[in-house]
């Protein structure tokens, strides 16, 4: 379907597109933190923390999933605002209260709210003329985010206490989500005249690239939940432990740089091959190997796989489907995945990290498969359109 892009991406848009993304993924960058904050300072317990939280990211997935119906005809800009005023409240709430009961109704919100700048946020990049680049800044601009809330965390803990992650999340709202005044209006300006209540088909192939990303980031999710766990048995002590995962932390942008300078110059399949094959190791050599030297490779490159491999997909999501809505639902896909990730390492670790290191590994290949279905689709979608 034609889609006309009214809307022009300057450079500082594409800047600000970039920065404002990453207020979406404030749950997944803050997560030990807050299951910390959840589990000692409010006394949630670990289990109920590790509850609360994957709540919060369900909440997050399922706002995405709901707006991403009808995305096409939405204002971005206007939604990523309200996205971001509905979780600043939120967190406002949280740094009022001392209850744990309303913490837990705040968070909910508070994924509701970023789950709307998920949405918004994703479908964008659909309108301009390569959509992989953007989707590579984001990725970019995230690694760097992560790098710096870790550090932040740390910075306010002193005054902060046990609301430190909460004060983390008021900080970078209000200096991230400012840029949201600067974002295009986004609106696909051809297909109003279908209603704005008529739900969308998803082209074929997008279901596939959908599940793809959401089962790499149950993978992903369960491998880094339970990094210290796979450290502890190939033999890390606890301090080496953090020094190398906090180092592993900013790594992370690495690979959205090697994502949006490669660009779409080697194509889909081989970008896509590479990232999932590089992923699959990595699970293997953190897991089963139960060697110091390997835990420690596979931990600096782990965080460089996702960044890089997550803008391919998106790519193609946004290369299916230039209304944006498969985009926005990849959001969704993601924080799902995110979520249920720690869930399923938690049934698979109870006496040792290589069924983690194993099932993570399947899945990935699983992944890689469903990708390279969608692209069949893309090359038989391209095909039709040069027949036509």
């Amino acid at each position: 379907m034609p889609v006309a892009r009214a809307e022009h991406f300057g450079g500082v848009r594409v800047a600000a597109l970039a920065v404002v993304s990453t207020v979406a993924w404030l749950t997944i960058t803050l997560l030990p933190y807050e299951v910390s904050t959840l589990s000692d300072g409010y006394r949630a317990g670990p289990v109920g923390a590790g509850w609360i939280t994957a709540a919060e990211l369900l909440a997050l997935a399922c706002a995405a999933s709901c707006l991403g119906q009808t995305i096409a005809f939405r204002d971005k800009r206007r939604l990523t605002i309200l996205g971001i005023a509905i979780a600043l409240a939120a967190t406002l709430g949280c740094l009022l209260t001392d209850h744990i009961v309303p913490i837990v109704a705040l968070r909910l919100l508070f994924g509701v709210g970023t789950g709307i700048v998920a949405a918004a946020t994703n479908a964008l990049p659909s309108l301009h003329e390569s959509p992989k680049k953007l989707f590579a800044y984001m990725q970019l601009a995230l690694g760097v985010v992560f790098g710096l809330a870790i550090f932040v965390v740390g910075a306010v803990q002193s005054f902060a206490g046990r609301d430190a992650v909460f004060f983390v999340d008021l900080i970078f709202l209000l200096t991230l989500g400012s840029a949201a005044f600067l974002l295009p209006k986004g609106i696909v300006s051809d297909l109003p005249s279908l209603g704005a209540g008529m739900k969308l088909r998803l082209p074929e192939g997008a279901a596939s690239s959908l599940a793809a990303l959401a089962l790499m980031w149950i993978a992903q999710g369960a491998l880094w939940a339970f990094a210290s766990t796979a450290g502890a048995a190939a033999g890390m002590d606890p301090d080496s432990l953090v020094r190398w995962l906090s180092i592993a932390g900013f790594t992370t942008p690495f690979g959205a740089v090697a994502a949006a300078a490669l660009g779409e110059r080697r194509g889909y399949t081989a970008p896509l091959i590479l990232g999932f094959a590089v992923q699959i190791l990595v699970a293997l050599a953190m897991y089963c190997s139960f060697s110091r030297p390997f835990f420690i490779a596979g931990a600096l490159v782990s965080n460089m796989t996702t960044t890089f491999t997550t803008p391919y997909l998106q790519g193609v999501l946004a290369s299916l489907d230039g209304t944006g809505r498969a985009t926005a639902l990849s959001g969704a896909a993601a924080n799902f995945g995110a979520a249920v990730g720690p869930a399923l390492g938690a049934m698979l670790v109870a006496q040792t990290v290589a069924p983690l290191g194993v099932t993570s590994a399947i899945m990935l290949s699983i992944s890689l498969g469903l990708a390279l279905s969608s692209l069949r689709s893309l090359s038989a979608s391209s095909r039709a359109r040069s027949a036509a």
